[in-house]
């Protein structure tokens, strides 16, 4: 019994003791945490999505705070979470950024490109890739089996009738985890703001592309040459290639393009614009035209050269004083467009 009772001593003393070290050492070598580290997790989204590139919110606000990381990497708070780090940090950005939210780049659904073959297996789109590059008959298409909608911790994108994806613009933060997931590479992260998108990534030849979509580009290189802009649309093995950092949303590649292949969401009011007698001259207008038509002075009304403009819009939409009309003009002018190609030097149209 003696032995029993003198044991447990022992044991209760040696912990008494450790403990007494640990606390002396806590005491030593404690560091203390940076309360912003706090308060920041506090305003992040809570989604641990790992969109800012970082473990988990809490690795994101360390980095913040500890290695200088960028404040407005974390998509799905957005403006509301981006505001609260400048204000615990007391910084600011450089202006307000515009949300992005996927688009999908493809439009071959499953009566545009058919399936080539039945397939039994793993229900994912990796999976079906394994076999032939998978069940469509357009090996670059997106296939469908929603390994984009699984990884959604939005709720936001949905494998819609026609086996292709569906985004809800109000619910998608750009987190990029669908973007990541496909492994067709037709999701990318764009401005909510885009109009204008080339949806195929088919580099086949023409013939081969024809037989295996209706709506797939067939590398004819009509929207690169009624592009206004240098460098916005460049043709590359085989595919019309947007790059969306020079793509000013005219729509002209649309209207001319053959396949339907480039998508316009503002189609329908795409007219010419005319400014009318409201107009203050506060030359708005003039400074957001990409082609340079428009011409007047300060305080007086401007005009607007119906025929070199090319209807994208850009000023009607800054116009705060209701000064420009939209016409038909536009709708009239497609075969113009179509007859002509536009000369960038020169900012002006001319005979083919």
């Amino acid at each position: 019994m003696n032995t029993v009772l003198i044991a447990t001593l022992i044991l209760v003393s040696l912990g008494i003791f450790f403990a007494i070290i640990l606390g002396i050492a806590n005491k030593l070598f404690h560091v203390e945490e940076d309360p912003r580290i706090e308060q920041i997790e506090e305003v992040l989204s809570g989604a641990n999505c790992g969109a800012c590139g970082y473990a988990g919110c809490t690795a994101y606000a360390e980095a913040v705070v500890n290695a200088g990381a960028p404040i407005d990497l974390c998509t799905p708070g957005g403006e509301e979470t981006l505001t609260g780090i400048q204000k615990i940090l007391s910084v600011k950005t450089g202006g307000k950024k515009d949300k992005n939210i996927a688009f999908l780049l493809c439009q071959g659904d499953c009566d545009l490109a058919p399936k080539k073959a039945d397939y039994s297996g793993v229900d994912t789109c990796s999976g079906v890739k394994l076999v032939g590059g998978g069940d469509k008959s357009c090996v670059y298409g997106c296939l469908g089996y929603g390994d984009c909608e699984r990884v959604c911790p939005f709720d936001a994108i949905h494998i819609g009738d026609k086996d292709l994806p569906i985004v809800d613009p109000k619910k998608c933060t750009g987190c990029g985890l669908c973007v990541k997931a496909c492994p067709q590479d037709v999701l990318i992260l764009q401005s909510i703001k885009k109009e204008v998108l080339i949806r195929c990534k088919n580099q086949e030849a023409a013939k081969d592309v024809i037989k295996e979509c209706k709506v797939g580009c067939i590398s004819c290189g009509l929207c690169e040459k009624n592009c206004p802009i240098d460098g916005a649309i460049t043709i590359e093995n085989n595919l019309a290639i947007m790059h969306y950092e020079f793509c000013i949303d005219c729509g002209l590649c649309a209207v001319v393009c053959p396949k339907n292949t480039i998508t316009d969401k503002r189609k329908e009011e795409r007219k010419m614009p005319v400014i009318n007698e409201k107009c203050v001259g506060c030359t708005l207008c003039v400074r957001v035209c990409p082609v340079d038509v428009i011409a007047g002075k300060v305080k007086e009304q401007h005009k607007i050269d119906e025929e070199k403009c090319i209807g994208c819009l850009k000023c009607y939409d800054v116009c705060k004083f209701h000064a420009i009309d939209l016409t038909e003009m536009r709708l009239k002018k497609i075969e113009y467009y179509k007859d002509k190609k536009y000369n960038k030097g020169k900012k002006e149209y001319v005979n083919r």
